[in-house]
């Protein structure tokens, strides 16, 4: 039996031998290497001198977020536009990993890029293909709402070269939803973001009684959008913009209207009843842009309360704002009222004048109606006497 065992142990590590010696198969030896090994394959190579010489990009290798990433994970990179401007290419993973579009690959929206090493000149990233420009009566068959032309869609289509494009305000990589607190445009950030351009405006709003509010935590209060809009922005001029001079007053009505909030805020109500009974509000409300709307007195991005001595509508400052069209207002001018309801609590007088006229008008009407009826009867009397006469 020992001389059996002996033989066969022999032939076991042989056959083990035999199988460690056989070279791998070429499947084995050509496996396909991993996203980041093909990207380093198809990477510019870095010289001495900085410039870099272009590899050619391996048979079949797919262009997925990793591929890219190879590159443009790199904080250093950038290029030099131009006009001058160095311009950052990196991509953050993180960000791009957390943003509304993180489910897309980056050839979803760079659609130029078919191979590697990419050509330099690639084209901007055309947001509309997704947020297309379509009649509001038809839906979007993506759900994401219409992106309706304005000044700003105007001025890239002019070739402003500082116009502002979609990226501008949503941010490239890092898109996040208008709800989210982190996104750019939402109601926390949106006013920083317009600020980039409009610095002026900004900085006048964020002294006004909203901006102080919003930098307290305020959500209620209005922000850009919430007055101009969003992507249909028009210019002030323009008659269906939200804050043109017949526009306005609905506009700042959505807030200063509006019940719910007066009464959470402890605000004064119906701002826009009583300014539509005013004579600056029936001359508004038939079609004149030259009479006074809320912009007039109160300011658009500086308002501030009328205790702040800053005010445009501060006690002393009135009779220079009621100047701007009244030009010899003095400060007994100026104490008119405008916001004020025809009750006995906010002016008795008012009241008084207001009630007596309501029931003189009804009487001098009711009379008018009263003699109409008489008149009337009697005609009706006098033809049938006629009649029966005759007869």
């Amino acid at each position: 039996m020992r001389p059996i065992r002996r033989h066969w142990g022999l032939l076991f590590f042989a056959a083990l031998a035999a199988a460690v010696a056989v070279p791998a198969s070429p499947a084995v030896r050509h496996a396909a290497p991993s996203p980041l090994a093909a990207a380093r394959q198809v990477m510019p190579a870095a010289t001495g001198s900085g410039a870099v010489t272009p590899r050619p990009a391996p048979q079949g290798a797919a262009l997925t977020d990793d591929v890219c990433l190879a590159c443009h994970a790199d904080r250093a990179l950038k290029k030099t536009e131009p006009t001058g401007r160095v311009l950052s290419l990196f991509v953050d993973r993180s960000a791009l990993g957390a943003s509304v579009h993180a489910q897309l690959n980056c050839v979803d929206c760079h659609q130029d890029v078919t191979a590697l090493p990419h050509a330099k000149g690639l084209e901007p990233v055309d947001c509309g293909r997704c947020h297309y420009v379509q009649p509001l009566a038809k839906p979007s068959p993506t759900g994401v709402k219409v992106r309706v032309p304005g000044v700003h869609q105007r001025a890239v289509e002019a070739g402003m070269p500082n116009a502002p494009v979609c990226q501008t305000c949503h941010g490239a990589h890092d898109v996040r939803a208008p709800s989210d607190p982190a996104s750019r445009v939402s109601r926390g950030h949106v006013t920083e973001t317009c600020g980039h351009c409009h610095l002026e405006e900004f900085s006048q709003y964020r002294s006004s009684v909203h901006g102080v509010a919003l930098a307290a935590g305020n959500r209620d209060v209005p922000v850009c959008t919430t007055c101009h809009g969003s992507h249909s922005i028009e210019s002030v001029s323009a008659a269906t913009s939200r804050v043109a001079p017949g526009a306005i007053p609905e506009t700042c009505g959505r807030c200063h209207n509006s019940e719910p909030l007066a009464r959470k805020y402890e605000m004064p109500s119906e701002r826009l009843t009583t300014y539509r009974e005013s004579y600056h509000g029936l001359a508004n409300r038939f079609g004149s842009l030259r009479v006074a709307n809320c912009a007039s007195c109160h300011g658009a991005h500086n308002i501030r309360p009328s205790s702040d001595p800053q005010s445009s509508i501060n006690p002393k400052n009135l009779p220079r704002t009621c100047g701007h069209c009244h030009p010899h207002a003095t400060q007994n001018f100026a104490r008119g009222k405008i916001h004020i309801l025809p009750v006995r609590s906010e002016s008795f007088s008012l009241w008084l004048v207001s009630t007596a006229f309501k029931w003189f008008t009804i009487a001098i009407l009711s009379g008018l109606m009263g003699h109409i009826a008489l008149d009337l009867y009697a005609r009706r009397r006098e033809r049938r006497a006629l009649r029966q006469g005759g007869l």
